[in-house]
C-alpha cells in the first residue's frame, strides 16, 4: 500500500553526495586519532534522501529529480539507487568536469552526526535545470527543495512554482548567511531544524517556549508556515493565519543514525500533501516515519516505506 499520487507529480530539486560514514565514540580533536567501530558507503544528499523518503511513501515513478553529479562512479552509484527506487533520473545533469559531491559524516554511539560535505557537481551554477523544471511542470503537485544547489537555481524554481500555484516545502539547510527573506517567503512550508531556526532567529532553542518564540518571528517577517522540528521532542508548526500546533514525537527503543531524520521528515511530508492528505495528518506521518529512520544506519536506505507508518500510527 503506497499513497496515491500521479506519475513526477512529486518534484525535488537538491544535491546528491555519496555519504561515507564512520561510527565512533566521539570526533577527534585537533592532533588526536579516534578508532571508529564501523565505516561504510551510502547514497545522500538532502535531494536524494528526500526523494527516496517520498518515492517510498508514493506509487512507482511519482517523484521526478532535478539535480547534478559528476561523471564518476559516484555519481553512476547514485543515480543508479534513485532508478531502483522508481524515481525519475533523466533531468540529472551530468558533469565530465566536476567530481560528485561526497559527505564525510561521523555518527557517535548516541546517533548524533557530525556532517562534512564537498558539494562538487551540486555547486554548478547551470540554469538548463530551471528549464527542465519549467518544462515538466504542470505534472507537478509539489515542490521540495533546499538550500544545496546555487541559490539561482533553487529561486527561480521556486518562482516558477510560485507562478502556477504549486505548494514549495523549503528544507532551509544548510543555513546560508547571503539569503534574505524574500528568499524563503517564497516557500508555502518550511523545515528548519533547531539549529537553523537559532541561524534565522538568533534564539537558541532549548525548550518548546523558545521553538514557538522563534517561529512567532518567522512569521512576524512573512514566512506563511513553518515547521520547526525538535528531533526527539517532536515538532512545532505555526502559520500565518494564526495557527500553532505542537506535535509530539514519536519514540524508539535504539537511535542508531539521526543523519537523515531531517530529510525523512520532509520528503514524507511533501508526498503526502501531493497526495491530498491534510497537512496535520501529513506531519504526523513526517514525524512517525522520521523517528523509524533514526533507528536504521545510512542515509537514503533509512527511509521508511509507508507501511511501517500506517503500522505505528
Amino acid at each position: 500500500m503506497k499513497l496515491e499520487t500521479t506519475k513526477g507529480s512529486i518534484s525535488v530539486l537538491g544535491a546528491l553526495n555519496m555519504d561515507l560514514i564512520m561510527n565512533l565514540e566521539r570526533p577527534a580533536k585537533p592532533g588526536e586519532t579516534v578508532v571508529g567501530d564501523k565505516y561504510y558507503t551510502a547514497p545522500g544528499g538532502k535531494g536524494g534522501n528526500q526523494a527516496v523518503a517520498a518515492a517510498r511513501v508514493s506509487n512507482t515513478e511519482s517523484v521526478n529529480f532535478y539535480g547534478f553529479t559528476g561523471n564518476d562512479n559516484y555519481g553512476s552509484e547514485l543515480i543508479n539507487y534513485l532508478d531502483n527506487e522508481g524515481i525519475l533520473t533523466n533531468e540529472i545533469k551530468i558533469d565530465s568536469k566536476l567530481h560528485s559531491g561526497i559527505a564525510i559524516i561521523f555518527t557517535t554511539h548516541d546517533g548524533e552526526n557530525h556532517v562534512n560535505a564537498v558539494y562538487g557537481a551540486n555547486e554548478k551554477k547551470d540554469l538548463s535545470l530551471v528549464e527542465a523544471f519549467k518544462n515538466n511542470i504542470d505534472q507537478s503537485k509539489i515542490l521540495i527543495t533546499q538550500n544545496e544547489l546555487d541559490d539561482e537555481i533553487t529561486r527561480a524554481c521556486m518562482e516558477l512554482a510560485n507562478e502556477k500555484g504549486i505548494p514549495v516545502i523549503l528544507d532551509p539547510a544548510p543555513y546560508r548567511q547571503n539569503l534574505n527573506m524574500d528568499y524563503y517567503k517564497m516557500a508555502d512550508i518550511i523545515t528548519p531544524n533547531e539549529t537553523e531556526a537559532e541561524y534565522m532567529t538568533g534564539i537558541k532553542i532549548s525548550n518548546l517556549n523558545d521553538a514557538k518564540d522563534a517561529a512567532s518571528i518567522l512569521i512576524a517577517k512573512g514566512i506563511k508556515g513553518c515547521i520547526i522540528t525538535l528531533g526527539e521532542n517532536g515538532a512545532l508548526y505555526k502559520s500565518d493565519d494564526n495557527q500553532e500546533i505542537f506535535y509530539e514525537p514519536h519514540k524508539v527503543d535504539k537511535v542508531r543514525a539521526s543523519v537523515a531524520a531531517g530529510d525523512a521528515f520532509t520528503g514524507i511530508l511533501g508526498a503526502s500533501i501531493a497526495s491530498g492528505i491534510s497537512l496535520d495528518k501529513s506531519i504526523k506521518y513526517a514525524i512517525v516515519g522520521s523517528a523509524i529512520s533514526v533507528t536504521r544506519y545510512g542515509a537514503q536506505e533509512s527511509m521508511p516505506e509507508f507501511e511501517e507508518i500506517i503500522k505505528v500510527l
